[in-house]
């Protein structure tokens, strides 16, 4: 350890011989006899800025007031719809009420009196169908061909979906026996009458598929084309066909005037 530098330099620490040269700002060690300079105070620390920068108040005053207004919209939508709901359900329960009693006053207004004054109803046109004549007795007479050797394709001209089904279920059942029948779906038109096509050496098929559809006379048809034993006839069902067991009718153009001397319930009795 050096003796001679500063006051107490035979007990001071080797790192007290350093200091900072106020002068130039580097440190130095202390000369032989030369006291160490007093520290230099501490820079006093601003306090906090305190005044609030222009223009903040009225950015937050904004900003609370969209938050009350994020708050209370919903409330204030909802309460504009169920204003509504009730305005519209008033005015409806308000406008029945006042068509139903003008109804009711209209209706008690109008009924007619016995004196008959109050004006007739049109009557309904009344339609009925008109029977054809049924295949003529000659014709039946002669040979038969039994139910199972009858063969026959049915075609659907009726309009209405179904009828050549039906009328082939009957023919195959039990008791009638035409187990030789097949559906031919739907005719290419929709017929008016019915009609039986066949060839000339089926006659006798002819007259048993008639007697038991109980054809009129002008359902039949002996122009087929076709002359081999095993060959079909063609049944197209017609709009005159109104179900098994029902005569062929068609409907009457004209309409039926009502009986002589029949009421009406309108003007004198």
């Amino acid at each position: 350890m050096q003796s001679g530098y500063g006051t107490g330099a035979e007990s001071a620490d080797a790192a007290d011989l350093w200091v900072r040269d106020p002068r130039t700002g580097e440190y130095r060690m202390l000369l032989p006899g030369e006291t160490a300079p007093a520290p230099e105070p501490a820079a006093p620390v601003p306090a906090a800025a305190t005044t609030v920068p222009p223009g903040t108040a009225p950015r937050r005053a904004a900003r609370r007031r969209e938050r009350a207004a994020r708050r209370s919209g919903p409330w204030i939508a909802g309460a504009v719809c169920f204003v509504l709901a009730v305005g519209g359900t008033g005015g409806y329960l308000l406008l029945h009420h006042s068509g139903s009693s003008t109804g009711a006053s209209g209706r008690s207004g109008a009924a007619p009196g016995p004196s008959g004054s109050a004006s007739c109803p049109a009557q309904p046109v009344a339609t009925g169908p008109v029977p054809e004549p049924a295949v003529s007795g000659t014709f039946l007479q002669g040979s038969r061909a039994t139910a199972v050797n009858v063969r026959v394709t049915v075609l659907n001209g009726t309009g209405t979906i179904g009828q050549a089904e039906a009328v082939l279920t009957w023919l195959q059942s039990s008791q009638e026996g035409f187990l030789r029948s097949s559906n031919g779906g739907p005719a290419p038109a929709t017929a008016k009458a019915t009609t039986l096509v066949y060839a000339p050496n089926h006659v006798d098929q002819a007259r048993t598929l008639a007697a038991a559809l109980g054809l009129p006379a002008t359902a039949l048809h002996g122009d087929g084309k076709t002359s081999d034993p095993i060959g079909r006839m063609v049944l197209t069902l017609g709009q005159d066909f109104h179900g098994i067991g029902k005569p062929f009718a068609a409907p009457s153009p004209a309409a039926s005037a009502p009986p002589a001397g029949a009421t009406t319930g309108c003007g004198s009795q």
